[in-house]
Parts: C-alpha cells; structure tokens; sequence
C-alpha cells in the first residue's frame, strides 16, 4: 500500500467550525477538536472531527488513503448525519492545499485542507448542480494542542 504524507493532519487540534446559514442549520461558531493519527503503516490517515454546537453535537470519521492506481488521495468521511460516503471524494494538491472533490444524486462537495504553521484551516462547499454558486457549509480553523509537530 502507497504511503500517504498528511502530515499537517496528524496529532489533536482544537479550534472553531463557522458553521454557514444554510438549508441545513443556523450560522453558529462552535467548538471543534479533531484528532488524526497514520493507521496501516501509514497507508491511511484516519481523523476524528468532534463539534460542539448549539443545536447538538456533530461528529465525523474522515478516512484517507491514496487511490493505488491514480495517486489522488481519497476521502471517505462518514459522520452523524449518516449519509454514505460513497462514492469517496477525490482530490490532490492544489497550491498547497489538498482539494478533494465528490459528487452525488445530492449535489457537489468541496473540501479543502490548508496547513498551517500551528495547524489547518479547511472548508467545505456545496452546490445542489453544477450550474450554482458554490455555497458555504462549514469552515474552520484548528490548532495543534498535543506540542506534536508531526
């Protein structure tokens, strides 16, 4: 299995989600911890992404591992809401961030991850086709808290 160098991912991290106005929740920053760690022999990368929020907590599993026949790293993010991450989201570097893209019968998503000198800042983006704007759902930014400079 390929490695994957997510390094700026790896260890725990604290900071705030801005969660957008949406068809799905209220503006609101919340308290958001997340925690990624090399599983596999560093095959994969496997984050935790833990937000406190008014109107409940919303967690999410983000599993990525290169794709062995195209090199893009994929995304496999499940979480509280339970839709099924399928198909992944695809991505590569772009400007030094990790640009991961996925489309369904729900529409388009956008995640990106942007290290940072004391961790990551990432967003994700949403349009119901491809005609629309691209529109907000969460962004945030995280802070290393573990002293860990992976």
């Amino acid at each position: 299995m390929q490695k994957l160098d997510l390094s700026g991912l790896l260890g725990t991290f604290r900071g705030t989600d801005r969660i957008s106005a949406s068809a799905w929740s209220e503006r609101e920053d919340a308290v958001a911890t997340a925690v990624g760690d090399v599983r596999l022999a560093g095959g994969l990368v496997v984050q935790s992404h833990e937000t406190s929020r008014v109107v409940g907590d919303f967690s999410a599993l983000n599993v990525f591992l290169p794709d062995p026949e195209t090199g893009e790293v994929l995304l496999y993010s499940f979480d509280s809401l339970g839709h099924p991450p399928d198909p992944p989201a695809r991505g590569t570097w772009e400007d030094g961030a990790l640009v991961l893209r996925r489309a369904t019968a729900r529409g388009e998503s956008c995640t990106t991850y942007r290290p940072t000198h004391d961790g990551f800042v990432w967003q994700k983006e949403f349009r119901a086709s491809p005609a629309e704007p691209w529109q907000s759902v969460v962004s945030g930014e995280l802070v290393r808290c573990d002293g860990d400079q992976t």
